[in-house]
């Protein structure tokens, strides 16, 4: 809010300013004022979306493309071409052509300038960082795991995930509405909670279109891990050799494992695949298949685990009834 009065005031400022400044043509002069205005305002929201790295290294490349046209003009200008006109078209012309090329060739070249300058590295600094995912917001059990000591090391933000969250919670669906506020709100807990750090980093791959190659790309310059629940993303992390803290995994290992032999109730929900089988659920989620009990659909019964076993997507137990 504050940077849009500040913007509305030198709009303002400016467009007086015209008018003042040509007094005989005040219309002209307003109009002058208010539309330099706007161009200027324009190039600030433009820059803006420019990491700051490009911005300083394109400034630095402004400056010494300056200070090199300015020294190629004197020498070239040694044997000066006899007419005012020509010599200032000639400084003008090696003006621009030095500015364009300093600041394009110090652009493409910032990864290099990084070795001497680090800040201007793409690479920041390794560090215990874990990169937490857009569903692992929206999931909320990150903030009870956080509390109670379980990840260590930074809880790293990366803004784009914060617009994603945004950007949900603006929606007009109804249910993405509510994922999106409930990311925020579980953020605003990360962020209010003592003894935790969390930072928002302000960085974004223009080049990069989706959201999970950009956590992907971030976690490994980081040379941290990534914490998300999605399946897919781990999978692509795992083969670029990001390490990745898998929610639906720890909470899978966390189950308690039932024993062969032990004997539990549980309500017998729908018919199983093979004949006679039924299917029910543990508290936890986990499928439990029952032979012969197809005809116990509604009931709660008496089992007997015979075996479990473990797949990509959980655990499922075979029993009979008791």
């Amino acid at each position: 809010m504050g940077l849009h009065i500040i913007r509305a005031f030198f709009i303002v400022v400016s467009t007086l300013a015209g008018s003042y400044w040509m007094p005989t043509q005040r219309l002209t002069g307003t109009l002058f004022g208010f539309g330099g205005a706007l161009f200027v305002v324009a190039l600030e929201l433009a820059l803006g979306r420019l990491p700051v790295r490009k911005l300083v290294v394109a400034v630095f490349g402004l400056l010494v493309g300056l200070v090199t046209a300015i020294l190629v003009a004197n020498f070239v200008l040694l044997f000066p071409p006899g007419e005012e006109i020509g010599e200032a078209l000639l400084r003008f012309c090696l003006y621009v052509v030095f500015s364009y090329l300093g600041v394009m060739i110090s652009i493409k070249g910032v990864e290099e300038l990084g070795l001497f300058l680090p800040f201007l590295s793409r690479e920041q600094p390794k560090e215990h960082a874990v990169v937490v995912d857009t569903s692992v917001l929206i999931d909320g059990r990150v903030f009870d795991l956080a509390r109670g000591g379980f990840l260590e090391g930074t809880i790293v933000i990366p803004k784009f995930v914060m617009k994603e969250l945004h950007d949900l919670a603006d929606c007009s669906s109804e249910v993405k509405r509510q994922r999106g506020r409930r990311g925020l709100e579980v953020l605003k807990k990360l962020r209010g909670e003592q003894g935790l750090t969390v930072k928002i980093y302000d960085i974004d791959y223009p080049e990069i279109e989706a959201v999970d190659a950009k956590l992907v790309r971030l976690a490994a310059s980081l040379g941290g891990r990534l914490l998300t629940n999605d399946f897919n993303l781990a999978r692509v992390a795992e083969v670029q050799n990001v390490k990745v803290l898998n929610l639906n995994t720890l909470a899978t290992l966390m189950r308690p494992r039932l024993m062969s032999g032990e004997e539990i109730s549980i309500k017998i929900v729908r018919e199983g695949k093979e004949a006679g089988q039924g299917v029910g659920y543990l508290d936890d989620g986990t499928m439990v298949v029952v032979e012969n009990a197809s005809s116990q659909i509604g009931r709660v019964v008496d089992i007997v685990v015979q075996s479990s076993i473990q797949t990509a997507t959980g655990r499922i137990i075979f029993a009979r009834m008791r």
